[in-house]
């Protein structure tokens, strides 16, 4: 059986020869230029190995995250090499590879990060025994604040955080792509492209109240979007109809694209709140979560509570950086047996 890998999504061109079961690796620090070298240098490999390429009997890629010109110059070509010579090919997630390397030197790491444009980071930690790979970039403060001082495993050094490089190892990379591996082929992003940034910028955002229109807009949103605990379409409706519920909306070039439900008692808690997936990353929840800030302070009351899901990291890491603090832990209060975070905000 002979495999072979391509990773051009990192700064290091790496190629990993499986031939019969022995590992050859190259590794060449040249990220501008991975596609005029890199054609080169899978046929030095197979010519050092007394292979041909036809001799290849499956196909594997880093899919991303990373460079996102490298990502699609190793997929186009693993796409090109799988079609050519009638293989198959699989796909690797770069944040498994990155954390089984660095688990590999380092047994107690729990995050790893790959650095990302707009001084982001792709992330993963390791959360109640799985790796937790996070769908969007984390800023340097909430990477910082994920990692609790812990050293954090990269692929590159980074001056900002408490990090070490992790060792390129062909043995580690192939035990990883043989767990790992995915017949997916879509890169990884986890990020817009400037030209969709540039889109979404020109486009119109507007936080506004819910009207009887939008609610089975706002019921297919939390049914797709909500793991637990979802509303209904009737309670949704219900809620609406109560003067002791506020609903707003976020409305993206005419479309509802998400949703914040507030209940008012002594303090204003949020209900519920999601936004489309193909939405996020964009700031709307923040627009969400302040506008329940605002409607809190019209009506005079200085606590804004919520209730998070432990396992969800991503909205934890948003309410902390909102100023939301921890009240007081529910063990076992949703249907998977996941302890409840209530959190709130003094306004």
């Amino acid at each position: 059986m002979n495999k072979l890998i391509l990773n051009t999504a990192n700064e290091e061109l790496t190629i990993l020869l499986s031939k019969n079961n022995k590992l050859f690796f190259s590794s060449e620090k040249n990220r501008q230029h991975h596609n005029e070298i890199m054609l080169t240098k899978i046929d030095e490999m197979l010519k050092q190995n007394k292979l041909k390429v036809n001799e290849i009997d499956e196909l594997g890629v880093i899919i991303g995250p990373g460079s996102f010109t490298g990502i699609r110059v190793g997929v186009a070509t693993i796409l090109a090499l799988r079609d050519a010579l009638n293989k198959p090919a699989f796909g690797l997630n770069n944040l498994d590879l990155l954390f089984a390397l660095a688990t590999a030197q380092n047994s107690k790491v729990e995050t790893v990060a790959i650095c990302g444009s707009y001084n982001s980071y792709f992330v993963a930690k390791l959360i109640n025994g799985i790796v937790y790979k996070f769908e969007r970039n984390l800023s340097l403060e909430e990477l910082k604040i994920l990692a609790e001082n812990k050293p954090i495993g990269m692929f590159e050094r980074n001056e900002n955080l408490n990090c070490f490089v992790v060792k390129l190892n062909a043995k580690t990379v192939c035990d990883c792509y043989e767990k790992n591996k995915q017949t997916s082929l879509t890169p990884v992003y986890y990020q817009l492209s400037q030209a969709e940034r540039e889109k979404l910028k020109r486009g119109d955002l507007k936080i506004k109240a819910s009207t009887k229109k939008d609610l089975a807009c706002i019921a297919e949103i939390e049914k797709q979007n909500i793991l637990t605990n979802v509303l209904s379409a009737q309670e949704i409706e219900d809620m609406h109809k109560n003067k002791l519920y506020k609903i707003f909306v976020a409305e993206f070039n005419a479309e509802i694209v998400g949703f914040v439900i507030l209940q008012m008692t002594d303090e204003i808690n949020i209900v519920s709140i999601a936004v489309k997936k193909e939405f996020r990353n964009l700031g709307i929840a923040t627009k969400l979560i302040e506008k329940a800030i605002n409607f809190a302070k019209k009506n005079k009351i200085n606590t804004l509570s919520l209730e998070v899901n432990e396992k969800n990291i991503t909205a934890y890491l948003l309410y902390k950086k909102l100023g939301f603090t921890l009240r007081r832990k529910r063990k076992n209060y949703y249907a998977d047996g996941a302890t409840c975070l209530e959190m709130v905000k003094r306004i």
